[in-house]
C-alpha cells in the first residue's frame, strides 16, 4: 500500500520547487552586527537617493505607506508558450504567496483547458512505502518527533547566537510568546514563522491554479497526465528514525527565511499583486531568492534522504517534465500545463531545458493569445467544413448530371423509318 510519510513528505514539499545544479553546502557563518548597529526596525527599506533634498522640519510624525494587497476579481498572468510546428504547449505559472482575498477569474485559460488535447499537472515526487494500516499508525509518533531537534535541544542551542537574536526579533513580531516552537528544528520553525508572517501581510501560500484547471479538465473529460519521479522507500521506519536522530544542516534555511522577512516583505506583496493583475514585467523585474530553495537543499542533503536516492531529485524532475512536454508537443495540438514560477523561469528550470532541446519558447505577450489560437482553429475547421461541403456539392452535381444524361438517352424516342 502506498504511504506518503508525514515528516519526509513535508521535507519534500519544502524541497520542491527546488531546481539546483549544485549540491547543498554549509551555510556561511553569520557575522555579528556592530554594537552600535541600528535595530531591525530602524533599517531603511530603501537606500536614500544620492542627492536628496532634506525634508522640511515638521512636528508631524513621519508615516510609511504600506503596499496594499489587491482584492476582488483579478485575471492573473498570461501564459508562456512552447511551440513545435502547429502544436503548442501553454503554461500557467503559479506563484507563492498570492493575495489572500483575491478572486481569480481566468476565462481565457478556462476555455483553453476545456478544448485542450491534454493537461499536465504540476510535477511532483511520489514516495512509496509498502506498509499496512497498523504500520501507518506506528509511524505517527516518529513523524511527530522528527519535527523537533535531536536530543531535546532548543533553537537557542542549535542556532548561532547572532542568528538566534534575529529569530527572536521576527518571532516577537509574528509569533508572539509561542514557547513550543523553540523545540522545533530550524526548517520547521522557519516555515511556521513565514506562515504567520504571510497571514499578517494578507497573503497566502495556497495554490489556486491547479485545483481550478483540474476541475475543468475532469468536467470536459480531458486527458490529465502528471510528470512525476517515484522513489521506493523500503525501510520507512528506519528512515524516520534516522531523520529524527541525525542533524539536518538547516541553518541556511532559517537564515534565508529571516532575510526575506527583514528585507523582502514589500516586494513579496508587489509580486503577489503583479501576478494577480497579470503584470509579467514587474514579476520578472522583482527576481528573488526563495527561502524554500535553501530549505529544500538542506533537507535533500541530509543523510537520511541522501543515502536513499533523494539527492538529485530536482534534476530528475526537470528531466521527466521535459520528456513528457516534448512527447505532448509531438503528438497533441494543444496541451495546457501548470508549473511553479521559479521552477519554470530559473536558469536551470523548465523553459531553459526546453530551449536547450530546440523548442521555441515565448513569454506572455510575445505570441498569439489563447483566444487568437481558438479563432484560428475555428476558422481552419470552418474552412475544412466549407471544403468538404463544396466537394460534396460537386459530387452531387456530377452525379445528377450523369443521371440526367442517362435519363435523356433512355427516354429519347427512336425516329420512324424514313422519317
Amino acid at each position: 500500500m502506498t504511504r506518503r510519510l508525514t515528516a519526509l513528505a513535508f521535507a519534500l514539499a519544502l524541497a520542491l520547487p527546488v531546481v539546483a545544479a549544485e549540491p547543498p553546502v554549509d551555510a556561511p557563518p553569520v557575522e555579528a552586527p556592530p554594537t552600535d548597529a541600528p535595530t531591525i526596525d530602524a533599517v531603511p527599506t530603501e537606500a536614500p537617493a544620492a542627492e536628496s533634498t532634506p525634508a522640511p522640519a515638521t512636528d508631524e510624525p513621519i508615516t510609511t505607506l504600506e503596499t496594499l494587497v489587491v482584492t476582488g476579481i483579478q485575471p492573473g498572468p498570461g501564459l508562456w508558450q512552447i511551440r513545435q510546428g502547429e502544436n503548442t504547449l501553454w503554461i500557467m505559472a503559479t506563484l507563492t504567496p498570492l493575495p489572500r482575498r483575491m478572486e481569480w477569474e481566468p476565462r481565457e485559460l478556462d476555455a483553453l483547458v476545456a478544448r485542450a488535447d491534454r493537461v499536465l499537472a504540476p510535477p511532483r515526487v511520489d514516495v512509496d512505502a509498502d506498509i499496512g494500516f497498523f504500520g501507518r499508525l506506528t509511524l505517527i509518533p516518529s513523524a511527530l518527533r522528527a519535527r523537533n531537534n535531536p536530543d531535546d535541544k532548543t533553537l537557542t542551542e542549535v542556532l548561532p547566537p547572532e542568528l538566534y537574536a534575529r529569530w527572536q526579533v521576527q518571532k516577537a513580531q509574528y509569533l508572539g510568546r509561542d514557547r513550543g516552537i523553540e523545540e522545533r528544528r530550524p526548517f520547521i520553525a522557519a516555515y511556521e514563522l513565514m506562515d504567520e508572517a504571510l497571514e499578517d501581510l494578507d497573503l497566502k501560500r495556497e495554490n489556486i491554479v491547479w485545483p481550478r484547471v483540474q476541475r475543468i479538465a475532469r468536467r470536459e473529460d480531458r486527458e490529465i497526465l502528471t510528470p512525476q519521479v517515484s522513489i521506493k522507500l523500503p525501510d520507512p521506519r528506519e528512515a524516520l528514525r534516522e531523520f529524527e536522530k541525525t542533524g539536518v544542516n538547516d541553518i541556511g534555511c532559517m537564515e534565508a527565511t529571516l532575510k526575506r522577512l527583514e528585507n523582502d516583505t514589500d516586494a513579496m506583496v508587489e509580486r503577489a499583486n503583479a501576478w494577480a493583475v497579470g503584470d509579467i514585467q514587474t514579476l520578472q523585474e522583482l527576481r528573488f531568492e526563495s527561502e524554500i530553495r535553501a530549505c529544500g537543499l538542506a533537507l535533500l542533503g541530509s543523510d537520511a534522504l541522501k543515502k536513499r536516492g533523494f539527492t538529485d531529485l530536482p534534476q530528475r524532475l526537470v528531466a521527466e517534465w521535459t520528456r513528457v512536454a516534448a512527447e505532448s508537443l509531438a503528438n497533441h495540438g494543444t496541451t495546457v500545463a501548470v508549473a511553479d514560477y521559479l521552477l519554470l523561469t530559473n536558469p536551470d528550470g523548465l523553459l531553459e531545458a526546453m530551449r536547450a532541446k530546440g523548442f521555441e519558447v515565448l513569454a506572455p505577450g510575445e505570441g498569439p493569445t489563447p483566444d487568437d489560437a481558438a479563432k484560428a482553429e475555428a476558422e481552419a475547421a470552418e474552412a475544412q467544413s466549407d471544403d468538404s461541403t463544396s466537394a460534396a456539392s460537386t459530387s452531387v452535381d456530377e452525379a445528377t448530371a450523369i443521371d440526367v444524361d442517362a435519363h435523356s438517352d433512355s427516354d429519347t424516342p427512336t425516329p420512324p423509318p424514313g422519317g
